[in-house]
């Protein structure tokens, strides 16, 4: 008999002492289904932490209130509970058992039709897919609940897609989300799933729109990021771009609908569309909050990458500076102000600042255009010096243009005795480098801590100063 709510707990201990004994039995039973169902909105909510510890919980609570009355009304209610709970922990030999008591002992309808709606979706996650579909055919229609005839048409259609009916299955996960709303979240990573698996890609669309536009999803953000990255690894940013349609408007919080925003922002600049990049990232970045700034140190990455001139760097600041309490944006314009001051020093007397500008520019910029460029700079001021052929070398590695390749080749051809040259073209020992290299860093030393103490003085660097 199906438990429908606790009975007076006084009015029942003050007519004998087998009516009290009966009502802690009923209410041992009551708190295992209150559990279970604690557990269940917990599960399709997404917050499964700890939800194995929940499920144990509901077996221990109704096999003990099974085993104090194996032949009472309500042993058909403690045997469906022990089943479903192990079926959630994955215990399929214990749940298939307590069904089959539930079966034998049962004459309950409802009861009866969860015991065979379970015993299908066991079937099914078993393999066992025609005798599971034969189950569940019978039992969605004698089940009462719409939460578990939700559950029914979900292992329907999983058994559908796995026989090959696609056409039925993707039908009967409609159904399943249309039946009860606690399914539309399973329902949309079903299709996600079964989309990779078929291959269909409209069907791995609709499953992400249908998350990120109902509320509940947004605790499964991680595992709907996780999914882009895996339909850009596989069909391209380009494609995965439109997972995201209207991700702007998704009934999520403002810091969630950013993350939207900035995976289909990045998604867009990796497939080249930097207008739709560059317009999602500045609508995140008008916000406050973390996201807000690691949208503006995004913006100010994609422009470093473009850079080519140190007075590229200057308008890179006003992106940044509304961030300056975020670690990254710290470092870029700490590097920015260092690699300014460098260049002034290389223009100025001493050359060999350029060499430092362009590996800032290079190693925390990540601006190889502009590395590049500083790098030529200093062998152009300085062709004699040891450490040109270093730059030349360094700027070829940076250069993807073929025609400035070829120019730096041919620069380096002129050095053919050079000990960077022979080394980085023939191989050669590294004799010789390792004394030019620990010269070149004790000129350089105190030459980054001079711009330090200059940018310090002029309270230009941020945060605690990089070394």
């Amino acid at each position: 008999m199906r438990i429908r709510g606790p009975r007076p707990v006084v009015l029942l201990a003050t007519t004998g002492s087998g009516l009290l004994a009966s009502c802690v039995y009923f209410n041992t039973l009551y708190n295992a289904e209150a559990s279970y169902r604690e557990a269940e909105d917990l599960r399709l909510a997404g917050r499964d932490s700890a939800l194995q510890e929940r499920y144990r919980e509901v077996v221990a609570k109704a096999t003990n209130g099974y085993q104090e009355d194996e032949e009472g009304r309500w042993a058909d209610d403690a045997l469906l509970l022990m089943a479903k709970a192990h079926l959630r922990l994955g215990n399929v030999p214990e749940a298939s058992r307590a069904l089959a008591l539930v079966l034998e002992v049962s004459d309950d309808p409802d009861v009866r039709g969860q015991a065979a709606l379970y015993r299908g979706a066991l079937a099914v996650s078993a393999g066992e897919t025609v005798r599971g579909l034969l189950l569940l055919d019978q039992a969605i229609t004698d089940v009462d609940e719409p939460i578990h005839r939700a559950e029914g048409h979900l292992w329907r259609a999983r058994a559908q897609l796995t026989q090959g009916l696609v056409d039925q299955g993707w039908r009967e996960l409609d159904r399943a989300a249309e039946t009860h709303k606690s399914h539309v979240v399973p329902v949309g990573f079903e299709k996600i799933a079964w989309g990779f698996v078929l291959p269909d890609l409209t069907r791995i669309h609709e499953g992400v729109q249908t998350l990120i536009f109902t509320r509940g999803a947004e605790s499964y953000s991680d595992s709907i990021h996780s999914v882009v990255r895996r339909f850009a690894a596989r069909w391209g940013a380009e494609s995965a771009v439109v997972l995201l349609d209207n991700a702007q408007d998704a009934d999520w919080s403002r810091m969630e609908r950013d993350r939207l925003l900035m995976a289909r922002a990045w998604l867009a600049h990796d497939s080249g569309d930097m207008a739709r990049a560059s317009e999602d990232a500045r609508s995140v970045a008008s916000g406050a909050g973390e996201e807000a700034f690691a949208a503006r140190v995004s913006m100010a990455k994609w422009e470093l990458v473009e850079a080519e001139y140190v007075d590229d760097l200057a308008p890179l600041r006003s992106v940044l500076l509304p961030a300056v309490s975020f670690e990254e944006a710290q470092t870029l314009l700490n590097a920015i102000r260092r690699v300014e001051l460098l260049t002034e020093y290389g223009h100025h007397g001493e050359p060999v600042a350029l060499i430092a500008a362009a590996e800032i520019s290079r190693d925390v910029l990540a601006a190889p255009r502009l590395s590049s460029a500083l790098f030529q700079i200093y062998a152009d001021l300085v062709p004699d010096a040891p450490w040109s052929a270093k730059a030349l070398l360094a700027a070829m590695a940076l250069t993807t243009d073929p025609a400035q390749r070829r120019m730096l080749d041919r620069r380096l051809d002129a050095l053919p005795g050079d000990a960077y040259v022979r080394y980085a073209r023939k191989g050669h020992s590294m004799a010789g480098l390792e004394e030019l290299e620990s010269r070149l860093q004790e000129m350089l030393d105190p030459l980054l801590e001079g711009v330090d103490e200059e940018l310090t003085a002029r309270r230009q660097l941020t945060g605690v100063p990089e070394n």
